[in-house]
């Protein structure tokens, strides 16, 4: 008989979509789910450190340009290992983030939905 108090793991993992843009982060948060991915979305840096109060998330996608608030004070709040994928139209800004939290890669904008999953699968695979 199953152990009611361990803890269950999740068949498909949970990654958290920040991005201010709904017209961005809609279609890209459909597109994961139809790829296998639970995600939770948000559209400012706050609403996303609220819910990374009250999730467990396997991985995040991030824009660092966001109204209240930083993209760069959400990625240093996800718990590592949760792998992080920076979108940005300026490459510059990331500069450092990799450093200063591992685990995160860049893919600049615009982009294909198909390369961002593939690799969200490899850095979760890894």
């Amino acid at each position: 008989m199953p152990n009611p108090q361990a803890p269950t793991r999740r068949k498909r993992p949970l990654v958290l979509v920040v991005e201010d843009d709904s017209a961005v982060r809609q279609p890209l948060e459909k597109f994961l789910k139809l790829h296998g991915f639970d995600v939770v979305g948000a559209d400012t840096a706050d609403e996303a450190l609220d819910a990374l109060s009250t999730k467990h998330i396997d991985a995040a996608v991030v824009d660092l340009r966001l109204p209240q608030g930083s993209g760069r004070d959400v990625i240093v709040s996800i718990p590592p290992p949760a792998p992080v994928i920076i979108f940005s139209a300026v490459p510059g800004e990331s500069d450092g983030l990799e450093r200063l939290r591992p685990g995160t890669r860049l893919i600049s904008k615009p982009f294909s939905l198909i390369m961002l999953v593939e690799m969200l699968r490899e850095m979760l695979d890894s």
